[in-house]
């Protein structure tokens, strides 16, 4: 049976979309285009009202390939059906079945169900190995690692653990037997993901440290990025790895969400804005050349406006290499949603409209200050002539790019030296030298 996956929303749902494709094809089916496949399986994401109506408007979408199209059978996965399963069966009709964030590698089982609208219930979250059979939809010499499952934080704004359950680690020695075999594949740089990076391991006796030791020493790798790094867990122990071991890259992904302390505090944050001040300063006074990126959210209930400015100007005086902002979403479920003093929608723009317009001003400073170095770089395909690269301080998908004269026969994945000759406020442009 042909079958084509959509995959929306973060980087641990184009995971679970892998392991989907891998375990599908297994079971003896093929991955194919929407246009050519039997069945298309949305893999949806459930987190911010945004993400919410992208999923339900694909689902649409996509139901009209049963009318027009190859498409027999419409099934969605993810976030989504963690958490409206019984909503979505009484108001997507086009929908063949429902499967939630468990059990991914039995996902085979609901092309056989023949009831209408079927439901499956699983424990949420899926955890993987090394032998957990997976189809890369990234290009060949990047990957995803997910590290854990699931997170047992608290932040009042979240329905992640209800969609993903508790934090639940990989062994060390699971994520470190495939890092090993994506090396031998090909892959170079492996993204290393999770809700709550910093936490991992402390539910099974070891630490992200340790990990991350035994990453670097993995033949073939060779940078290792790490992901959502929430600053709780920043410990000197980590500043000084990040610092010594070359491969991994002195890059930290640190949402902070505000700086206010009485946001904060009714986000239910567990780390002060004096920690966090702290931590930041202990991050660029130990790693050479460090490049932070931080999301922040906008809005969020009783955020006044001095709150809001006090979060401003932390933003303009911080000079974080990237940031980017959420405008606060009234989640059902959250101790937020039911809080008082939600800010209104045209409030919430405004502020967000200037946090981004602030933080340009500062991302613009930021690469017009890389201007003649030179850093090596990924070829990430062609584009009007040009080279798409990727440099250490541009994680993929989520940064910008730089574009590089198209000189010399490079492909995808290799590896480059790139002179940065000019920048604007999200990509740079350069030129590679021998």
């Amino acid at each position: 049976m042909k079958i084509s996956i959509v995959s929306l929303g973060c980087s641990k749902n184009l995971v679970d979309s892998e392991i989907m494709s891998g375990a599908l094809t297994r079971s003896g089916h093929e991955i194919s285009p929407e246009d050519e496949a039997d069945v298309i399986i949305v893999n949806t994401c459930g987190f911010i009202g945004d993400a919410k109506k992208e999923s339900i408007d694909t689902i649409l979408e996509l139901s009209e390939r049963k009318v027009s199209g190859s498409c027999r059978k419409l099934i969605v996965t993810g976030c989504l059906v963690e958490r409206y399963s019984e909503t979505l069966r009484n108001e997507l009709p086009e929908v063949d079945a429902f499967w939630g964030t468990g059990n991914l590698l039995k996902i085979h089982e609901v092309l056989e169900d023949r009831r209408p609208g079927a439901i499956h219930k699983n424990p949420p979250g899926t955890i993987y190995d090394p032998d957990t059979p997976r189809v890369m939809l990234t290009p060949r010499h990047y990957a995803y690692v997910k590290v854990s499952e699931g997170c047992s934080r608290t932040c009042s704004f979240c329905i992640i653990p209800k969609m993903r359950g508790i934090m639940k680690s990989r062994p060390v020695a699971s994520i470190v037997g495939e890092a090993e075999g994506l090396a031998r594949q090909g892959v170079r740089e492996i993204n290393l993901i999770a809700q709550d990076m910093t936490s991992y391991g402390r539910d099974i006796g070891t630490s992200l440290e340790t990990m991350l030791r035994e990453l670097a020493a993995v033949d073939g790798l060779g940078w290792i990025r790490i992901h959502y790094c929430y600053p709780w867990g920043i410990t000197d122990s980590l500043v000084e790895l990040i610092a010594r071991e070359e491969k991994i890259l002195p890059y930290i992904d640190m949402p902070l969400q505000h700086i206010n302390g009485r946001v904060l505090r009714a986000m239910d944050r567990k780390t002060p804005p004096e920690r966090i001040r702290d931590i930041l300063k202990k991050l660029r006074d130990g790693i050479d050349g460090v490049v932070l990126r931080t999301t922040f959210i906008v809005g969020f209930p009783g955020e006044t406006d001095d709150e809001f400015e006090e979060l401003l100007e932390f933003v303009e005086e911080t000079g974080f290499d990237r940031a980017g902002a959420f405008k606060y979403s009234q989640e059902e479920g959250t101790p937020a949603g039911s809080m008082d003093g939600q800010v209104p929608e045209e409030v919430k723009e405004e502020r967000y409209e200037r946090l981004l317009e602030a933080q340009s001003e500062v991302s613009l400073g930021k690469n017009l200050s890389l201007i003649g170095t030179v850093h090596e770089g990924f070829i990430e395909g062609e584009e009007n002539g040009d080279y798409i690269a990727r440099i250490p301080s541009q994680a993929p998908e989520v940064d910008g790019y730089t574009y590089v004269k198209k000189t010399g026969e490079f492909k995808t994945g290799d590896l480059v030296n790139i002179k940065i000759t000019d920048a604007d406020v999200y990509d740079l442009r350069g030129e590679i030298i021998p």
